[in-house]
C-alpha cells in the first residue's frame, strides 16, 4: 500500500536556483510548500554567473525575453539584499557594470546591429573608444577595435545565492526533501492531486515542475518535450597577484570573464550543443584559453584552477517554459538558459503570481507552456 505523506498547498520539483526561488516565493505568500530536489537543492549550473541584462548583445533576444530580463535586473539588488540580510550569506553582488568588446569589423557590425534594439528600448549604454576602454580595464588587448559599456550589469556568486535561497526557504517554512525527485504527477478529474515520490504519495493542490530533464522524459505525466541542451565550458583562474586584472564583467564573441572580489575569475566559453556533459575536455579548454588570451593577453600568467561545463536547457524559441499547463494546477518553470541566476527573482514573481491567481507584472503569455501544446 502506498504511503501518504503530509499534504502541501504546493510542491516545487527541481534542484536549481529557479526552483528554490519559486519555493521561497510561494512560502512567503503563506502557502505550505514542499521542495523536492533529486540532488542538492539550490544547485546552480555553474560556479559563478553574470547578472547581465544587456552585455550579451551579440545574442538575438526577442522582445519578451528582453522584457523578462530587464524585469529581473530591476528586482535583483533588493531581492538579493533581502536574502543576505535574512540568512547572513553574502551573494557578493558587484554592480561595477559590464563591457562588451569587438576585435574585428564583422564583430563590430554585429554589435552595432544588436545595439539598435537597446537604443529603441531606451536602455543605458556607452560607446567607448578603444583607448578609453583600456583606460578603464588596462588588461584588455591592444587589438581592441570597439567597446560598449553597460552600467546596469554586474556579477554575483551563484552558489552562495543558492545556499541563501535554501536557508531562507527553510526559515519561511519550506519543507525540503533532497535526493528524491517526483515520479508521477497525479491527477483527479483533470486536475493535479499530488505527486508520487519514492517515499510515498504527496497530496498537493499545485505542482511546479522546475526540472527540465523530467519534462523532456515525460516523467511528469505530460508528453515528452525536447528541450535543446548545450554545455558551456568554464575555467576558474587565480589572478590575485595581477594588479591589472579585470574588475568588471568582460564579454567578447568567444568568452565571458566574471571577476570575483577575492582576485579569482571564472571564464565561460561558447555553449556547445554536445549533450549533457559536465566535463570540459582538452579541446574545449584549449579553445577557451585561446579566446581568453585574445581578450586579456596577460591571462597566460594566471594560475588555472578547476574546470567543468555548465548545462543549459532552452526551448526552440529561446523563451522559458513558465506557467500553467493544460492540467489544472500543474505549472512549469524551466528552460532558463544561461541566465538562471539573473532570472531567479523574476521567475519567482511570475510563477508565484500565476499559482495564486494574480495578474503578473509582466505579460506571461509568451512563456506559457500552451504555445507547445503542453
Amino acid at each position: 500500500m502506498t504511503r501518504t505523506l503530509s499534504a502541501a498547498d504546493a510542491v516545487v520539483c527541481g534542484g536549481g536556483l529557479a526552483a528554490a526561488a519559486v519555493a521561497l516565493e510561494l512560502a512567503r505568500r503563506d502557502l505550505t510548500v514542499v521542495l523536492l530536489a533529486s540532488g542538492r537543492a539550490g544547485r546552480p549550473a555553474g560556479p559563478g554567473a553574470p547578472v547581465a541584462a544587456q552585455a550579451f548583445v551579440e545574442e538575438a533576444v526577442n522582445e519578451a525575453r528582453g522584457r523578462l530580463t530587464l524585469f529581473a535586473r530591476d528586482l535583483f539588488p533588493d531581492w538579493l539584499s533581502e536574502l543576505e540580510e535574512e540568512t547572513g550569506v553574502p551573494g557578493e553582488l558587484d554592480e561595477r557594470g559590464g563591457m562588451t568588446v569587438a576585435f574585428n569589423e564583422p564583430e563590430e557590425v554585429l554589435l552595432d546591429r544588436a545595439l539598435d534594439v537597446q537604443r529603441k528600448r531606451g536602455m543605458p549604454f556607452e560607446v567607448l573608444e578603444p583607448e578609453e576602454a583600456r583606460g578603464r580595464e588596462p588588461a584588455l588587448a591592444p587589438e581592441l577595435r570597439a567597446a560598449f559599456s553597460f552600467p546596469r550589469d554586474g556579477v554575483a556568486r551563484a552558489r552562495r545565492v543558492g545556499r541563501a535561497l535554501v536557508l531562507a526557504g527553510r526559515n519561511a517554512g519550506v519543507r525540503l526533501i533532497e535526493g528524491t525527485g517526483a515520479r508521477v504527477v497525479a491527477r483527479t478529474g483533470g486536475r493535479v492531486s499530488g505527486v508520487e515520490t519514492p517515499a510515498g504519495f504527496l497530496p498537493a493542490a499545485a505542482v511546479v515542475l522546475a526540472e527540465g530533464e523530467a519534462i523532456e522524459r515525460g516523467e511528469a505525466g505530460l508528453p515528452a518535450f525536447p528541450l535543446e541542451a548545450s554545455a558551456r565550458p568554464w575555467l576558474r583562474l587565480d589572478a590575485s597577484s595581477d594588479p591589472d586584472r579585470p574588475g568588471r564583467l568582460l564579454v567578447s564573441s568567444g568568452v565571458r570573464l566574471v571577476p570575483r572580489r577575492d582576485g579569482t575569475l571564472v571564464a565561460f566559453g561558447r555553449a556547445g550543443r554536445d549533450g549533457r556533459t559536465a566535463l570540459c575536455d582538452a579541446g574545449r579548454l584549449s579553445s577557451l584559453l585561446e579566446e581568453l588570451r585574445r581578450l586579456v593577453p596577460g591571462s597566460t600568467a594566471w594560475a588555472a584552477g578547476d574546470s567543468g561545463a555548465a548545462l543549459e536547457l532552452r526551448t526552440p524559441d529561446g523563451l522559458p517554459l513558465a506557467g500553467e499547463t493544460d492540467v489544472a494546477g500543474l505549472f512549469l518553470a524551466t528552460a532558463w538558459g544561461c541566465d538562471e541566476l539573473l532570472l531567479a527573482p523574476a521567475a519567482a514573481r511570475l510563477v508565484g503570481d500565476l499559482v495564486v491567481g494574480q495578474e503578473p507584472r509582466i505579460p506571461a503569455a509568451p512563456f506559457a507552456p500552451a504555445r507547445y501544446g503542453l
